[in-house]
């Protein structure tokens, strides 16, 4: 049965390469050869042709521009506060994470647009609070 598949194969290939595929095949390699053809064929066959993540795809292109034009004009906004403020307006309920998440993802605050972070101001008088705390 191999020799015939070698035939078959031999017939589309050209004549000068076939003497340099001079290839010595056993029956196992053949077999070896096929299942692999076969799995590879049933398994295109069988699977979704998109691979999506399973699960909910996610808000609307209008719900995240809301969002972040929201965060746009009031930079000092919580994520509370946002997702309350959909929920009065539009009647549709939103978690907070949700907000957090998209901001995470979509809004990038402008530079130089508001004041130094606690973290900044607290680096930068780190001295003279602890002198404060323990002189007191």
């Amino acid at each position: 049965m191999d020799r015939v598949i070698v035939g078959l194969c031999a017939i589309w290939m050209r004549p000068y390469r076939l003497f340099r595929s001079a290839i010595v095949l056993k029956p196992s390699t053949v077999l070896s050869f096929h299942r692999a053809l076969v799995k590879r064929k049933y398994r295109l066959l069988f699977t979704p042709k998109t691979r999506g993540k399973p699960g909910p795809k996610g808000p609307s292109a209008e719900l995240i521009s809301l969002i972040v034009e929201m965060k746009h004009r009031n930079p000092n906004i919580g994520y509370q506060r946002i997702a309350d403020q959909i929920t009065l307006i539009f009647d549709a309920e939103i978690d907070k994470d949700l907000v957090r998440r998209v901001l995470a993802k979509n809004y990038k605050p402008e530079p130089g647009s508001n004041s130094p972070s606690w973290l900044t101001f607290l680096g930068h008088s780190k001295d003279s609070l602890w002198s404060v705390d323990l002189f007191r």
